[in-house]
């Protein structure tokens, strides 16, 4: 007897008829009218319900969510291929770019890399953005257990292993003109020529090249570096303020920089300027007269 009046109740509230009005807030004129009752409501909903899934299911095997299910496919063996591929090209360029890290670390030092050229010479090389068309660089590493070899048997004294000569003939643009106050010398780790000249002189960029680091370093302050071609690299130290940003394309003789006399390493206003090639510093003397 409950059991019936309790039908006979729900049945009677799930037909009760609602009326949705919608009106203009403005002047209240009526605008849509629609009459429910909790029935359609659910049967609506449910509806809606059904459409969806059947929608989610039939789209699920398209997704990558596909190899999650019971019996949803197995990749195939040729994607595997690709995509280890494209991982070992990834894992490359991130060895590559830790060596050319590690390489700018010791440049920045003023630190002589003969000793780790002997398992791996790094270069430096420009490569163009492939996506954003921004200019970007990387290091390549290039195997030379030949020259490991010769390294190792060679019994040529230290001094004359690291007196090293730049492969090719090059028309150097002195940076900056004035009086150089020390010397290139490897046994005290001062792998540069400083150079003093009047307060704020024009530093200019000694080859045409780009700018692959514009930045600031507590020890060497304003510094600037510039790739040129053939693995050439020319650092300037101790700056007062740089003119051109990373990425900027320069011409030999133009200006990139005021001299300066910041950084915690520096004496006095003055440049210091290194230059580097295959990652081994060279004499800037044997080919520039400042």
């Amino acid at each position: 007897m409950k059991s019936s009046r309790l039908k006979e109740f729900l049945t009677k509230k799930m037909r009760n008829r609602y009326r949705l009005i919608i009106r203009n807030d403005r002047n209240l004129a009526e605008r849509v009218s629609i009459i429910l009752t909790p029935l359609n409501v659910v049967l609506l909903f449910s509806g809606l319900l059904v459409v969806f899934t059947a929608i989610s299911i039939y789209l699920l095997p398209l997704t990558p969510l596909r190899y999650l299910m019971p019996g949803g496919g197995e990749i195939n063996p040729r994607h595997f291929k690709v995509m280890k591929q494209r991982l070992d090209s990834i894992e490359r360029v991130m060895y590559l770019r830790e060596q050319r890290d590690s390489n700018l670390y010791r440049i920045l030092r003023g630190e002589d890399s003969t000793d780790t050229a002997a398992k791996t010479s790094y270069y430096f090389e420009p490569v163009e953005k492939l996506e954003s068309g921004s200019f970007s660089w990387i290091a390549s590493a290039r195997a030379s257990s030949g020259e490991s070899k010769a390294h190792k048997t060679s019994k040529a004294p230290r001094s004359q292993e690291r007196e090293l000569r730049l492969s090719g003939n090059y028309a150097f643009f002195t940076p900056l003109k004035g009086i150089v106050t020390d010397t290139f010398d490897l046994r005290r780790n001062h792998p540069a020529v400083d150079v003093v000249s009047y307060n704020n002189a024009a530093v200019k960029a000694t080859l045409d090249g780009t700018v692959i680091l514009s930045s600031w370093t507590p020890e060497t302050g304003h510094v600037m570096l510039l790739q040129h071609t053939d693995n050439i690299i020319s650092v300037y130290k101790h700056n007062s303020v740089l003119l051109k940003k990373q990425g900027a394309q320069v011409q030999a003789g133009e200006v990139i920089a005021l001299m300066g006399n910041s950084g915690e390493l520096t004496t006095g206003p003055h440049l210091h300027f290194e230059l580097w090639q295959n990652g081994r510093a060279v004499n800037p003397l044997d080919y520039i007269k400042f």
